[in-house]
C-alpha cells in the first residue's frame, strides 16, 4: 500500500488539472507525478531503501515534491520546523540519521558538522539550486515502492519540551481521508488552502488530502489574511484548514457576505463561542465546522456549527472512532462525569520515534491516551475540560512552560521564573513568565525574547513579562502553579 497512488492515476484521467499552486507557479498532476518519479529514482539510484530524507523548508512546490518523491520511493521524509532553533534541528538530525537533505540555502547555517556522507540539496528563488541541477539529471522512470508501512516521521514538542517523533502510517492517514470525507459532506472540493506551515500536521494532512481527493492544493507561504482573502475571491468555492487565530485575522479584514468561501474548517485550539457566532455572520454562506483531533490520533470529534446547538462542544466522535472516559483506575466514569480520555480508531499513530517507553505509557489495551480530559453528553458529544499538565497552545501551536523556564533560568538577572498561559482572543493563549528578578537589573521583553530565540523557536519565546515579589509554593515545598496563576489573573484580568 503507498498513499500515492490515486495520483498515477490522476496524472493519466486528469493529466492537466492543476494539483498545486503558489500563485506564480503551478504543477500540473502529469508534471507533479513526473517530478516524484524522478526524485524517486534519484533516492533509489543512491541505494535509498526505505531510508530517511529530511526536508527543512518553509511552504513552496519543492518542499511537495520531495515529500511526494520520498514516499513514492518507500523512503521516510522527515519534514523539519525551520522556526527551531539550530540546537533543535541538529539534535533530530543525530536521532534520525537521515541519508539526504533538502532545504533552503537560508537554512544551510543551521546543519552545523554534518556527516560528509549525507547528500545535501537546496532550494534556491535568487538562482538555480543544487536541487533543480539534481532534478534535471533524473528520468521519471522509479517504480513505486508499497512494502514500507511507515509513512512519514513528524516531531511535535513533547513533555520534555525537545521536539519528538511521531510515526504515521500509510493506512493510518487513508483512513483519516475516508473519515474526513464521511464527517464533512463537501459538494465540491476542488480548491483547497491550507495557509498554516506544511511542517505542522494541519497543514500537511490537509495537502495530501486535497492530492490523495484530485483536488488542487493552494500553497501560501506564509499566512496573511489580506492574501488569503485575495486568493479565495480568485478562486470561489475555497474549501480552508485553518487555527482560530487565522480566522480571527481573516474576520477582521473580510466584508460580510461577500466572501465566497464554501467552508472553514477549525482545529489546532479551542475556537471560542464568541469568535463562531461572529464567523457565521462574516461568512454567512459558508459551512462552519470545528474539529478536535491531535498529531498521534489524527481526527477525534467534530462539530457542524451552524446545525448544532452544542455550546463550548468539540462535537461528536468522527466515523470509526471509539471514545471512552475513564478515571484514575481505568474504570468508565458515567455521562457528563469529566474523566482521562481515550480513543481507538483505525487512525492512530504507530508510535514515537526511538521512545519505546513514552510509546508504551499513551497506550492501554490498545486505547490512545491523549493526556487530556473530558466528559461526553447523553447525545455523544464531547467536552473539554482542560490539558493535561501544563501544556499551553498558542497559534494552535503547542508549547510546555518548563522548556522556556529552562532556557530563562539561564539568564543572570532572573532570580526565579514561572511560564504559563494568559487567556488572549487572538492567540488563545499568551506565553506569560512571572519574573523574580536578580537585584535591581530588569530586561525588556524585547531583551529576553532575543536571548531565547536561541534556544527555541520563536512562537515559544514569552510575549509579556510580569515582574513578582514572590512565588507561592505548595506544603512540601514545590511551586504552585495553579496558585501563581489564579492569582495573576485576578490582578491583570
Amino acid at each position: 500500500m503507498n498513499l500515492v497512488e490515486p495520483l498515477l492515476r490522476y496524472a493519466m484521467q486528469q493529466p492537466d488539472k492543476v494539483a498545486l499552486s503558489d500563485g506564480q507557479v503551478c504543477n500540473t498532476y502529469s508534471s507533479l507525478v513526473m517530478k516524484m518519479k524522478k526524485i524517486a529514482q534519484g533516492l533509489q539510484q543512491n541505494g535509498l531503501i526505505h531510508d530517511k530524507v529530511v526536508i527543512l523548508s518553509t511552504n513552496r512546490i519543492e518542499f511537495v515534491e520531495v515529500f511526494l518523491g520520498a514516499i513514492y520511493a518507500g523512503c521516510v521524509p522527515i519534514p523539519l520546523d525551520p522556526k527551531w532553533s539550530a540546537t533543535e534541528i541538529n539534535a533530530i538530525l543525530q536521532q534520525c540519521q537521515p541519508r539526504m537533505i533538502f532545504t533552503e540555502n537560508t537554512f544551510t547555517e543551521f546543519l552545523i558538522n554534518q556527516d560528509s556522507g549525507i547528500s545535501l540539496f537546496t532550494f534556491s528563488d535568487e538562482e538555480i539550486g543544487s536541487y533543480d541541477n539534481w532534478l534535471d539529471t533524473l528520468k521519471p522512470e522509479a517504480e513505486i515502492d508499497d512494502t514500507n508501512e511507515l509513512l512519514f516521521i513528524g516531531f511535535t514538542s513533547g513533555t520534555t519540551g525537545m521536539p519528538k517523533g511521531y510515526m504515521r502510517t500509510h493506512l493510518s492517514w487513508i483512513k483519516s481521508f475516508e473519515a474526513t470525507r464521511e464527517a464533512f459532506q463537501l459538494n465540491n472540493m476542488e480548491h483547497i488552502l491550507a495557509p498554516g506551515p506544511l511542517v505542522h500536521s494541519l497543514s500537511l494532512f490537509t495537502l495530501m488530502q486535497s492530492l490523495y481527493s484530485g483536488a488542487t492544493f493552494h500553497i501560501v507561504n506564509q499566512f496573511n489574511a489580506s492574501k488569503v482573502l485575495q486568493l479565495c475571491e480568485q478562486i470561489p468555492a475555497a474549501v480552508l484548514f485553518v487555527v482560530p487565530t487565522m480566522i480571527e485575522a481573516l474576520m477582521k479584514k473580510a466584508i460580510p457576505d461577500q466572501t465566497q468561501i464554501q467552508a472553514l474548517i477549525s482545529s489546532g485550539g479551542k475556537w471560542s463561542e464568541a469568535s463562531k457566532n461572529r464567523c457565521q455572520e462574516v461568512f454567512g454562506g459558508a459551512k462552519l465546522y470545528e474539529y478536535y483531533g491531535s498529531s498521534e490520533a489524527s481526527y477525534i470529534s467534530y462539530l457542524d456549527i451552524r446545525s448544532e446547538d452544542k455550546a463550548n462542544s468539540v462535537g461528536k466522535p468522527f466515523p470509526g472512532v471509539q471514545i471512552s472516559i475513564r478515571d484514575e483506575y481505568f474504570q468508565e466514569v458515567p455521562t457528563g462525569r469529566i474523566g482521562q480520555l481515550y480513543i481507538r480508531s483505525d487512525m492512530m499513530f504507530k508510535g514515537y520515534y526511538q521512545l519505546p517507553e513514552e510509546t508504551a505509557a499513551v497506550f492501554r489495551d490498545g486505547w490512545l491516551m491523549l493526556g487530556d480530559y473530558a466528559s461526553m453528553d447523553h447525545d455523544g458529544f464531547l467536552y473539554m475540560a482542560g490539558r493535561a499538565k501544563n501544556r499551553m497552545v498558542s497559534g494552535g501551536l503547542n508549547i510546555f512552560p518548563e522548556e522556556v523556564e529552562a532556557v530563562l533560568e539561564q539568564i543572570p538577572e532572573i532570580h526565579e521564573v514561572m511560564v504559563f498561559g494568559m487567556p488572549d482572543t487572538y492567540w488563545g493563549e499568551q506565553v506569560t513568565a512571572l519574573v523574580k528578578w536578580n537585584g535591581k537589573q530588569r530586561l525588556s521583553i524585547e531583551e529576553i525574547k532575543n536571548y531565547c530565540r536561541q534556544y527555541l523557536a520563536s512562537y515559544k519565546a514569552p510575549k509579556q513579562l510580569i515582574t513578582v515579589d514572590e512565588f507561592i509554593y505548595t506544603s512540601s515545598g514545590k511551586l504552585a502553579r495553579q496558585a501563581m496563576k489564579d492569582y495573576t489573573k485576578r490582578v491583570i484580568l
